[in-house]
């Protein structure tokens, strides 16, 4: 690891940014790196706005992505780099519109679809609790409290910390989940035997929702289990 990043690590995790806003802070920082194949201390103003016209003209980047590679950049260059750079670039909010709330019978087919039985619980208890994606990711065994029949969610969003319902249906599941998997650190380990003690990543929970919903059919609805 560089100095640079470590630097970059440090700065990040003394304003308590969440973990995942670390990661795409890392991934867009790098990426103006490697388009420049040049140290981002070494950009000026004119080639990062550059850079970004070319996320947002050329590679056809959505407001939302391009925004988040602002204000990554922004932090870098006002917390991390040698020497601070500023430059012009504004986001247009775009106003979004409510997604389709599916039937009862496409959520239980887009949850029943996986022959996978954790990929199965992962869909099951992301609905049931309404979780996001990052949430279901970094439960663990803890956190189900069947006595008290709520779900502990130890990592939302923006480090805040709540309770869920339990229901006795999901329940019944994750009892039999458990006794198969036994599960130690996360409720829904990686399945990378080297990384066995690490949650799933954001993309994982995505791709097995993606999945399961073009498997069962359901073509309306959120694109992406969040």
């Amino acid at each position: 690891m560089t100095p640079q990043r470590q630097k970059m690590i440090k700065a990040m995790q003394l304003r308590n940014l969440a973990k995942e806003t670390q990661r795409n802070y890392i991934q867009s920082v790098k990426g103006l790196a490697q388009y420049y194949q040049q140290s981002p201390n070494e950009l000026n103003k004119e080639m990062i706005e550059d850079y970004l016209l070319y996320l947002k003209n050329d590679k056809g980047n959505t407001t939302g992505s391009v925004g988040v590679v602002v204000t990554a950049l922004r932090f870098f260059y006002n917390h991390v780099a040698d020497k601070p750079v500023s430059f012009d670039f504004s986001v247009r909010r775009i106003n979004r519109k409510l997604p389709s709330v599916l039937t009862q019978d496409e959520i239980s087919r887009l949850i029943n679809t996986p022959k996978n039985l954790k990929h199965r619980l992962i869909l099951m208890t992301t609905y049931s609790a309404g979780l996001r994606a990052c949430e279901v990711a970094t439960l663990k065994p803890d956190h189900i409290d069947s006595q008290t029949m709520l779900i502990k969610v130890a990592n939302g969003k923006g480090g805040k910390q709540r309770y869920s319902i339990l229901s006795k249906k999901l329940l019944k599941e994750l009892r039999h989940y458990y006794k198969i998997f036994e599960p130690q650190t996360y409720l829904f380990p990686s399945s990378f035997k080297h990384k066995k003690n690490h949650p799933l990543t954001y993309s994982s929970v995505r791709n097995i929702y993606e999945k399961a919903r073009k498997k069962a059919g359901v073509k309306r609805g959120p694109v992406g289990s969040h």
